[in-house]
């Protein structure tokens, strides 16, 4: 087994192998010891049931979304930014072998290097890079093979809180180019929350995080204005939003906690460039 670092141990907590299509995602949930995230885990017990809900609905969203861009380009590049440990960049490369998959994160890119031939992965190309530093991150992921000219899929999820928002537009128009997209993955914030069942906890949850996490600045959060002001000024469209009483219906085939269809903190947009 390897031992993962309770942050990443903490996250790898929210998922499990009915999310994922391929094998290999399912052998590396296998391969890791989680027990160093318990401890978060108990932190947040309050909230566990319904967040783990709620962060397995958007698995299950951001899997739908990213899987219906590849089925139309399954030759395209593939860059899950900040992802961690998290096994999306594997299934993603197994089930579609003609991509070429980068999976880029400031840390423990090593850790799942080592852990995914460990289990006979599949070919994804390792980078550590800097998601806030626009010109470095190219400069990583061209020494990787990753070529601008060539249809580019990002994938941000679980990442979008951590990034002011203006260094992160500036990631994404480092990266974007034509016929490429991105599958972008937020939370609302608290002025569109307001007024929708259990409101309150969210709003208490995010405040936890933060404190829990040191962050020297608020964690970010995205209104629809926010996804589609962002999309405008990268040349794109939005073609797709899912909120958690329709990701919920996806992954279920019936709505159990989100009854009500404003319920809910998390969204999955897809953003389009022609």
């Amino acid at each position: 087994m390897f031992e993962v670092p309770a942050t990443s141990a903490f996250v790898l907590l929210f998922t499990s192998e009915e999310v994922y299509e391929g094998e290999a995602a399912k052998r590396l949930m296998r391969s890791v010891d989680l027990s160093a995230g318990l401890g978060i885990k108990n932190y947040f017990s309050r909230w566990w049931e319904d967040i783990y809900e709620e962060v397995g609905n958007r698995k299950c969203g951001m899997q739908f979304q990213s899987r219906t861009y590849l089925d139309d380009h399954p030759d395209a590049q593939v860059v899950c930014l900040g992802g961690g440990l998290d096994p999306l960049s594997l299934d993603l490369a197994e089930c579609y072998p003609e991509a070429v998959v980068f999976d880029v994160d400031m840390a423990n890119m090593d850790l799942k290097e080592e852990i995914n031939a460990g289990i006979d992965g599949p070919a994804i190309r390792f980078c550590t890079g800097n998601l806030a530093d626009p010109a470095g991150l190219v400069r990583v992921l061209e020494s990787a093979g990753w070529d601008a000219g060539r249809r580019t899929l990002m994938i941000a999820e679980g990442i979008t809180y951590y990034v002011p928002k203006q260094l992160f537009r500036d990631t994404f128009a480092a990266l974007c180019g034509p016929g490429g997209g991105i599958v972008l993955e937020y939370s609302l914030p608290d002025s569109e929350v307001e007024g929708t069942p259990r409101a309150d906890e969210y709003m208490e949850f995010f405040q936890q995080l933060r404190a829990i996490l040191d962050m020297p600045f608020p964690i970010q959060r995205y209104s629809p204005a926010d996804v589609e002001g962002l999309a405008a000024h990268l040349g794109g469209r939005v073609i797709i939003t899912q909120l958690q009483h329709e990701l919920e219906f996806m992954r279920k085939g019936e709505n159990i906690l989100r009854l009500d269809p404003t319920q809910g903190s998390i969204r999955i947009s897809t953003i389009l460039f022609d």
